[in-house]
């Protein structure tokens, strides 16, 4: 009696590294297929809803914008209701426009911390997933569409503000069609986005503030 117990646990515990390691092998698999479709995206546009959900109010509080990226380099986050608001990067450069303040820039190379944020922001919209193993644990979720839950690891600095980042992608994975941030506080960040355009020309004059 005492040897089929044994044998069974030796069984389960086969079982189970068996099923973990099948886990990883289909996680590595997604992340590969995004990775592979994301390099073929040149430019995006698309309208986002930002709901943010205050764990310390009971209304969400929701802005809408315009999202443009050109790979490599080039990515712009417009606010429009119900403020406006825009953030354009151009390689090392930022420029930040309000009706209130008007323009300013500034140079990532001299702005480190700035440049680490921004660096976080581009991160998610790159699709180089597999390289992020390291620093977060990663559980994929496969409902009509794929979504991927990134948690970061207790050594990665994003782990003091966050509790995971959650990316719900298209059907035909080319791109994310929603991110949710749960940040430490509770507090919750969700960005849908509609109406995505793939690699369609952008008007020179997105990347232009007077």
């Amino acid at each position: 009696m005492k040897y089929r117990k044994l044998k069974i646990l030796f069984i389960m515990f086969i079982f189970l590294i068996s099923a973990n390691n099948l886990f990883c092998a289909e996680v590595d698999t997604v992340l590969n297929d995004i990775e592979q479709n994301m390099k073929d995206v040149k430019t995006v546009q698309a309208e986002f809803i930002q709901n943010k959900k205050m764990a310390m109010f009971d209304m969400p509080v929701t802005i809408k914008g315009k999202l443009y990226i050109e790979n490599p380099d080039m990515f712009a986050w417009m606010v429009v209701d119900p403020i406006e608001y825009t953030l354009i990067i151009n390689n090392d450069t930022v420029k930040k426009w309000d009706p209130s303040s008007g323009v300013h820039k500034l140079s990532l190379k001299e702005n480190p911390m700035f440049k680490a944020m921004i660096e976080q922001i581009t991160f998610w919209f790159s699709g180089s997933y597999a390289s992020c193993k390291k620093d977060y644990d990663i559980k994929l979720v496969k409902n009509e569409f794929i979504e991927l839950i990134f948690t970061p690891k207790p050594h990665n600095q994003a782990s003091q503000m966050l509790s995971s980042i959650t990316l719900v992608f298209q059907k035909n994975k080319k791109y994310i069609s929603k991110i949710q941030l749960l940040e430490k506080n509770k507090d919750v960040t969700e960005i849908v986005f509609n109406n995505t355009k793939i690699n369609s020309a952008i008007e020179k004059s997105v990347w232009e503030i007077n």
